[in-house]
């Protein structure tokens, strides 16, 4: 049964006399409804993100971080926080490139320094390990605890 804006009733107001079946039903079609409406809410914002980002790069006043400003000449109001202008703020950040640093250690003799020996986990070996009988089933399974999660797919057709 196929279900556009809010043909489905509301979830949170179960009827008394609802079996809990018909219920979770309606909650399922609720929440794959909400997620249709998600993602395409999101496909709009990422087009009108690229979009602003453009215009604001190409209109906008640079400042000296980087970042761009547009006035948008009248205030505007949402969810209670006004805003005069948009902006498109320029963040720096800073990683290492370990390739470079390798190249530029040796080129120095600073490799060990740069790069320290230390020890390493390696989850094969336990493997070996439990073949060769040095760990058991147990430690084995204590070295590497299950974790369980879960999330909602849609199955069926």
């Amino acid at each position: 049964m196929p279900f556009f804006g809010t043909d489905i009733p509301d979830a949170s107001r179960d009827s008394q006399n609802e079996a809990p079946e018909a219920a979770f039903r309606r909650k399922a079609a609720r929440w794959a409804l909400v997620r249709s409406q998600i993602e395409a809410q999101t496909r709009i914002l990422d087009d009108l993100k690229r979009s602003l980002s453009a215009n604001l790069q190409e209109f906008g006043i640079r400042d000296d971080n980087g970042s761009y400003i547009i006035d948008l000449g009248t205030t505007y109001e949402v969810s209670g926080k006004p805003f005069t202008a948009l902006k498109l703020e320029c963040s720096r950040q800073r990683t290492a490139d370990e390739d470079v640093a390798e190249r530029i250690a040796l080129e120095k003799n600073l490799l060990d320094r740069l790069f320290p020996h230390r020890r390493v986990f390696d989850p094969q070996e336990v493997h070996v390990l439990l073949q060769e009988d040095l760990l058991t089933e147990d430690e084995v399974d204590e070295i590497f605890p299950e974790e369980i999660s879960y999330r909602f797919v849609r199955a069926g057709k």
